[in-house]
């Protein structure tokens, strides 16, 4: 199944639940950011796969929902799509949470579940973990986030959030 048949077969069941309990939804979603995923940089190679065969172009779509917050915290959960280094399509779901630094950056965590990574190392293709992130808030509407994973072979991620 190709990459956009898979997004609109997620699209088209998320629409049916979403609007058969859009009250509730408006309730904890308190402001929905569409992401568009798009960047990775590499900084070391491995024997299975060397930095210059790995994709840095990782297209794909998200969806954000920000929360109620914890105090200070925003926090948020976002569930999606990329084609990610291997070539393959990841799905993945995450839950973030951020402490403002200054009106415009936000520093924290995302703990993030992704598909798509059946190799060696990760017989089940399934990899998890929390990736130290920073938010730049460019507008009211806009907003850049730069994730890392702290591995052996550091990688940094991006992706441009839309606020509707």
């Amino acid at each position: 199944m190709g990459l956009v048949q898979q997004w609109k077969k997620i699209s088209l069941s998320c629409l049916l639940l979403c609007g058969s309990c859009s009250a509730q939804a408006l309730d904890w979603c308190a402001q929905p950011e569409l992401n568009l995923n798009g960047l990775s940089k590499h900084f070391d190679s491995n024997e299975r796969l060397p930095v210059d065969e790995r994709n840095e172009v990782n297209t794909g779509l998200g969806l954000t929902c920000a929360l109620k917050g914890v105090g200070n915290w925003r926090d948020e959960i976002e569930a999606g799509f990329y084609k990610n280094s291997h070539d393959m399509t990841s799905f993945y779901a995450a839950y973030g949470i951020y402490y403002p630094l200054n009106a415009v950056i936000f520093a924290g965590l995302r703990n993030i579940i992704a598909t798509g990574y059946k190799t060696e190392r990760y017989r089940t293709g399934v990899v998890a973990g929390p990736l130290p992130t920073i938010k730049f808030e460019v507008s009211s509407a806009l907003s850049l986030n730069l994730s890392v994973l702290p591995k052996r072979n550091a990688i940094v991620l991006a992706n441009l959030g839309y606020k509707f």
